[in-house]
């Protein structure tokens, strides 16, 4: 799966600014597939510049053009590319302790009213004004000369991006979605695993969108769910799997993408070791199953 902080983060040749707890690029896409799985430890803010892509969620899909900005919070989604015209974005990934700077020394001072949202959407869209387009094309000039320029000035245009953002009154979902972040900063592992395991990450990948070590996470993980995530992940994914084979026509190899297995064989291993058939003959077994049953029902 394609980590899109870290490419960025530590590979060369794209124009960039790296502070201690945000990065900042303009970038083509470097990924040749029409669609793929990408995840970031990041929140992020993306504006793009030419062409338009789509972010795909389990619960919506947002298609985002030339001149079309969207919030995403940290974690996994899929992308789907349209190679009919170039695509190029400037994006900015904040960590969280970032946004806690912001929130308390900007955000939280000029905002009086601000509420925690329960469920927050994994997406959303920015509504631009020409003040806020003004400070996205602004930092080409400091993303062509990265070093030239102290960091606390890039600071400060960053935080001031955002207070832009925050003061829309057309964008306050984003506003409290913010301070909602910085309250329950990283989230906790129950909110994140139940969002997450769907995508196909790794253990190590699992644990820093919870913001903690490896170790640290296998421990809570187990006082949370009294089982190992391996097996937890296992369940969650094959349950899904039941499900998507019952209610949906599917393809197995649809199935096994959607539900976060990492192969066709992987998936219908694992199905035929728990249920003891394999996924193809379990959806014959029901739809025959469910037949009968209308055709007995048809009789009496």
């Amino acid at each position: 799966m394609f980590d899109s902080y870290k490419h960025f983060l530590e590979t060369p040749g794209y124009h960039k600014i790296i502070g201690e707890d945000y990065l900042i690029v303009e970038f083509k896409c470097p990924i040749k597939e029409e669609l793929f799985d990408a995840w970031s430890e990041c929140h992020s803010i993306v504006y793009v510049l030419n062409g338009q892509k789509k972010w795909i969620t389990p619960t919506n899909e947002y298609l985002v053009k030339e001149d079309q900005s969207i919030f995403v919070r940290k974690g996994a989604f899929k992308n789907q590319q349209y190679f009919e015209q170039s695509f190029c974005v400037l994006m900015f990934f904040m960590k969280d302790d970032f946004i806690n700077r912001c929130m308390e020394s900007d955000i939280g001072k000029e905002m009086s009213v601000l509420q925690k949202v329960e469920h927050p959407d994994f997406i959303y869209r920015i509504t631009l004004n020409e003040s806020l387009r003004v400070l996205y094309h602004s930092f080409f000039s400091y993303l062509k000369q990265p070093h030239k320029t102290p960091q606390k000035i890039i600071e400060l245009k960053f935080r001031e991006m955002l207070m832009n953002i925050c003061l829309d009154p057309d964008n306050k979902e984003i506003k409290n979605v913010l301070y909602t972040l910085a309250k329950n900063s990283g989230g906790t592992i129950e909110q994140v695993m139940e969002e997450q395991y769907v995508y196909n990450l790794k253990l190590d990948d699992y644990a820093r969108l919870c913001g903690k070590s490896t170790s640290s996470f296998k421990r809570d993980f187990k006082k949370a769910f009294n089982t190992s995530p391996g097996k937890w992940l296992l369940t969650k994914r094959l349950n899904l799997a039941r499900e998507l084979i019952l209610t949906t026509d599917f393809t197995m190899q649809q199935i096994c993408y959607d539900c976060g297995f990492e192969s066709d064989s992987h998936f219908i291993r694992s199905f035929k070791k728990e249920y003891g058939i394999t996924p193809n003959n379990w959806r014959k077994d029901k739809i025959k199953a469910v037949r009968l049953h209308n055709e007995e029902n048809k009789i009496h």
